[in-house]
């Protein structure tokens, strides 16, 4: 038998075969010119490459009347998803569109007449490699990568760090990704810009003592871990925002600084609101910032993020962003705050099901009247509902960590990537993620303004790793691809 259609990895029912598939040379080609008058023809700008469309003509077999309702539902479930999937034609096996059904088939009336025509659309017009390639880095040499496809391609880059440096560079023929900067020999001296403080696993609660006050609400309830999250064990009660909270002392002040809680916050229901809060206090446990995700909306789930400098009546708010309504619903990932000089900054990002960080959000605020500049030397984490309400029904803090920015002297250059850093670069989706101690973050505002994202082209590539004698278990993949 030979290969069938195969849509989401799943062939086309056996109920069914394919007619002569209609599949462009090409996507359509629009030219981008510009006519100027008095001048014969017109200046050319490029072309762009509309979407590709494929029409597939099915024939049914051997379908009874008293078939129909089973045959109807099986290809309805073998066609419609929400978004484009891999679309494998029978002709080339080797190679798939990502695509997605279109238009209205009819499928009663082709059940009736034993054939009718599927359109899929590609918005992506181009066909990709099945197979995806690795070529490894070896220490010391230079890379040949060979690209077997009919266009350039965007490969993802691995790099494991056996050493420090404070710099580090992937360089192709035409493009080059930088990060760090280099250090003199005999004036400047290499240097680590930041030390880890606390790192809570969250497994107790042991450690914390009694809260010290929330904004605009009261400390009730109590805190619980079950090994592995800290959550509330209960709220208590409360006529506005209440809730359990405790208090982690650092041990230290310090005056530059990370915060980042790896959190969730799903809500059950829409009518369901809560907060989950993580304060900053300084050595008599007064509040000098705070970063949370809050849901006060009783009627459907849209959470907020919130980055404060200061406390709730002389500080400033520097993040109260939802984005379109409900873009934080059933959040887990990290969520963090960093103050170097009169420099605050937020981020949080979302973590998937593998452990990589997407949708990343990220905001700063110079404080220029240098107003929020105390000390850093504890942190109080808070769990809240409002009132009678429904609280949220999965709030927890499973990670909590804090470093010490260094302030560096104008001799001393901080490593970029240190022993055990790994450093993950996808040059199709534009994204930079670095890993340390198994903490990971979006690095993409590190790289360099001057890099761009390498191509491999058609044909024979040569890249170069600086320096090359720092990585292990390093490798480069790609998909090749054609029109």
């Amino acid at each position: 038998m030979g290969v069938r259609l195969t849509y989401n990895g799943i062939e086309l029912p056996s109920f069914a075969k394919t007619g002569k598939i209609k599949n462009p040379l090409h996507p359509p080609i629009s030219l981008v010119t510009t006519a100027i008058a008095g001048r014969p023809g017109s200046f050319y700008f490029g072309q762009n490459l509309g979407e590709k469309t494929i029409e597939v003509p099915i024939i049914f077999s051997s379908v009874t009347k008293a078939d129909l309702p089973a045959v109807r539902r099986a290809l309805v479930d073998w066609l419609f998803y929400d978004e484009p999937k891999q679309l494998i034609l029978p002709d080339e096996p080797d190679k798939y569109y990502m695509a997605k059904v279109s238009g209205d088939p009819d499928i009663d009336q082709m059940m009736n007449t034993g054939w009718g025509t599927i359109t899929f659309i590609c918005p992506d017009p181009f066909a990709y490699s099945v197979t995806e390639k690795t070529v490894s880095f070896v220490p010391d040499n230079p890379l040949t990568v060979t690209n077997n496809g009919g266009l350039e391609t965007y490969p993802q880059f691995h790099f494991e760090f056996t050493g420090n440096t404070t710099e580090f560079a992937i360089i192709s023929a035409d493009e080059y990704i930088y990060f760090g900067q280099p250090a003199s020999v005999d004036t400047q001296t290499p240097t680590t810009k930041r030390t880890k403080v606390l790192d809570d696993p969250c497994s107790s609660v042991a450690s914390y003592t009694a809260g010290v006050g929330v904004d605009g609400g009261t400390v009730t309830g109590s805190l619980m871990s079950d090994g592995s999250a800290i959550r509330a064990s209960d709220y208590g009660t409360g006529s506005t925002w209440h809730g359990p909270a405790g208090v982690k002392s650092l041990g230290q002040q310090i005056q530059d600084f990370t915060v980042q809680v790896e959190a969730g916050f799903k809500s059950g229901y829409g009518y369901q609101v809560g907060r989950l809060e993580v304060y900053l206090l300084d050595v008599n446990n007064a509040i000098i910032g705070k970063i949370a995700i809050r849901d006060s909306d009783a009627s459907i789930e849209n959470p907020y993020m919130e980055a404060r400098a200061g406390n709730l009546s002389t500080g400033h708010t520097f993040v109260n962003y939802t984005g379109p309504v409900g873009h934080w619903k059933q959040f887990n990932g990290p969520i963090r705050i960093t103050r170097i000089g009169q420099r605050w900054e937020f981020s949080c990002s979302r973590r998937d099901s593998n452990g990589n960080l997407y949708d990343t959000f990220s905001y700063s605020y110079i404080d220029k009247d240098n107003q929020y500049n105390q000390q850093l030397a504890g942190i109080q984490i808070h769990f809240g509902t409002y009132g009678t309400r429904s609280a949220v029904s999965t709030n927890y803090i499973e990670q909590i960590q804090v470093w010490n920015e260094k302030t560096l002297l104008s001799t001393e250059v901080p490593y970029v990537f240190e022993p055990g850093d790994i450093l993950d670069i996808d040059c199709a989706a534009g994204t930079i993620t670095k890993t340390s101690n198994g903490n990971q973050e979006s690095f993409y505002y590190q790289m360099d303004p001057s890099s761009s994202f390498i191509r491999l082209e058609k044909g024979s590539n040569d890249l170069s790793i600086y320096p090359n004698d720092i990585i292990t278990n390093s490798y480069v993949t790609f998909r090749e691809r054609w029109l």
